[in-house]
């Protein structure tokens, strides 16, 4: 029969190279006993494998430390075969889009523009093409690994995420079987490295380049809860990269690319890690893929998103190809790329990659109203307090509405753990031209938790017809827990009806005497008096005791026009 005396030609050929017997001759396949395995090395394997194609048959050996090749008639070869060139563009296409999407949603939180021109145009620029980049960037250390063992490369999968970040990772696709195993092991080793690599430049020149955590951009949202950095990131840099952060889209594309790439690093089937596992381990690979698969489909109740990548496993099959030469194990130098492999799965895994969780930072303002005096260009000074606990490093971002200008100092752009810190916003007041009360909200944020404050603004004019103790402002200083005695006047003609406010911290305790009635206040902002009428030239004593110490305290006397005598009294 023809096909006999073609396999008998081939075992012939073969003969001429190496010693061996022959087992089991069929019409489509044989066994080949070596009878010196030692001898038969990669180079020399390689050969036979060409020699066996040209008769239209492929060789594989036994496990390592087998002494037997393994003849068989050559069949198209293909795990993913049902993946069509048509599909897998198909796939690319529904990633592209879903990375549109999520980039779009997020800068659209982060920046609040709704300019769909300059969103679509961003999320383009600063979140779809980085992470296209990354995916080419792995891509490119496939291609290198595969044709350096002359296998051909073919295009991957690339699996969408439309309900998570946008891309969940790329799978290699080949109808080739690789040849050794140390190819197998560099095919999935590159694009980690290259995709790790790329990830973490495109994280730091977010995080350092664009504003970011040393910047106190007006951040207002993310639209997710709580966006969990790497292990890595914990670890290596939690110094100057805090985990709650509100990261800008750059950062956001990098962030994507690092747990895209520790998820294959997976040992699962055809990932990266499946490729690695494989490799170094076959006899195990399985257990570890199953072990992959049970933990991807728990995680996936509390993220969904992973249910895809166990979706497209099982598509393409839970068990990693096979090299077809596996006489000779790997050196302990190729092996000890399990340590770097693990790298990537602890180092970059992110179980959970954003989900709701509770606010990680109180915060606390040292005082909510002030008064100003109307055109003398005064800025106001919030103090407020941020501690940290979310158990990580925390850098707040903070904007104030309704939109004004403000400039932030602070001895500190990040807090750690269980501590605090306090950021000094100055309000641009000066610009008011008006009298009246001003409201504004001061806003931080972390992440997307968010907490705020508002702060009260009352403008008024300096009256000549009103003062205390003869003076418009009176400046004066007190001692802790001594009354201070202030006569107010009005010296215009007729009457006036005139309101009491005090200024001070929040949780300043102090007493107020008005006409025989004394009066126990603890508050930022109080009126001490219902209006009351004063005569023109009778004078009023009023008497004010600092029970806790405070820094400044402010006394407003003020009409309904807002014409009012300020003092302001330094208690030490």
């Amino acid at each position: 029969m023809e096909k006999e005396s073609d396999i008998s030609e081939f075992l012939r050929e073969a003969s001429s190279l190496i010693s061996f017997s022959t087992e089991d001759l069929e019409a489509d396949s044989a066994v080949m006993v070596l009878k010196n395995p030692s001898e038969t090395d990669i180079a020399l394997f390689r050969d036979l494998l060409s020699r066996a194609n040209r008769y239209g048959f492929t060789i594989f050996t036994g496990r390592e430390g087998s002494s037997r090749i393994y003849v068989a008639r050559k069949m198209e070869r293909d795990k993913t075969g049902s993946f069509s060139f048509r599909v897998k563009i198909i796939l690319a296409a529904a990633a592209v889009i879903s990375t549109f999407y999520v980039g779009y949603e997020y800068e659209l939180e982060y920046s609040q523009s709704s300019g769909l021109l300059y969103l679509l145009s961003y999320a383009a620029v600063f979140f779809v093409s980085p992470i296209m980049v990354i995916i080419l960037a792995r891509e490119t250390g496939r291609y290198i690994a595969m044709k350096a063992d002359g296998l051909h490369y073919s295009f991957p999968i690339i699996l969408p995420d439309p309900i998570g970040v946008g891309v969940i990772g790329s799978v290699i696709s080949q109808k080739q079987p690789f040849v050794s195993r140390k190819s197998m092991l560099k095919s999935g080793v590159y694009p980690l490295v290259f995709g790790f690599g790329l990830s973490t430049f495109f994280l730091l020149v977010g995080l350092f380049v664009l504003p970011g955590i040393n910047s106190y951009a007006p951040t207002v949202s993310t639209p997710i809860t709580k966006l969990s950095l790497p292990l890595f990131f914990s670890l290596v840099l939690s110094r100057i990269i805090p985990q709650s952060v509100a990261l800008n889209l750059l950062s956001y594309a990098g962030w994507v690319g690092i747990v895209m790439n520790s998820f294959n690093a997976l040992p699962l089937g055809y990932l990266d890690g499946g490729l690695i596992f494989s490799s170094i381990s076959p006899n195990y690979s399985r257990v570890l893929s199953y072990a992959s698969i049970i933990a991807l489909v728990g995680l996936s109740f509390v993220y969904a998103s992973w249910f895809i990548l166990v979706i497209f496993a099982l598509l393409i099959g839970l068990q990693g190809p096979s090299a077809l030469y596996s006489l000779r194990g790997l050196s302990k130098k190729n092996k000890a790329i399990i340590l770097l492999v693990l790298f990537f799965i602890i180092g970059g895994i992110v179980p959970i990659p954003s989900h709701i969780s509770p606010s990680n930072f109180s915060m606390a303002s040292y005082q909510n109203s002030y008064v100003i005096v109307n055109g003398t260009h005064t800025n106001i000074s919030v103090s407020v307090r941020i501690t940290d606990i979310s158990g990580a490093l925390l850098a707040p971002a903070f904007s104030v509405s309704p939109s004004t200008g403000f400039t932030i100092s602070s001895n500190s752009s990040s807090i750690s753990s269980g501590e605090s810190a306090i950021f000094r916003i100055l309000l641009d007041t000066a610009s008011l031209r008006t009298t009246g009360y001003y409201h504004y909200n001061i806003t931080a944020y972390s992440g997307s938790a968010i907490q705020s404050s508002e702060i009260t603004v009352l403008s008024v004019n300096e009256s000549r017809q009103l003062s205390f103790n003869n003076s418009n402002p009176l400046i004066l200083k007190g001692k802790y827990k001594d009354p201070v005695n202030i006569s107010f006047l009005y010296s215009s003609i007729g009457e006036k009806n005139i309101t009491l406010f005090s200024f001070a911290p929040d949780n300043f305790s102090y007493t107020v005497s008005l006409e025989n009635l004394t009066l126990r206040y603890t508050g930022s902002s109080e009126i001490l008096s219902s209006p009351f009428t004063v005569k023109s030239g009778n004078p009023m004593l009023l008497s004010f005791m600092a029970n806790t110490p405070v820094r400044s305290w402010e006394i407003v006397a003020m009409t309904s026009s807002y014409n009012a005598a300020i003092a302001v009294i330094t208690i030490t």
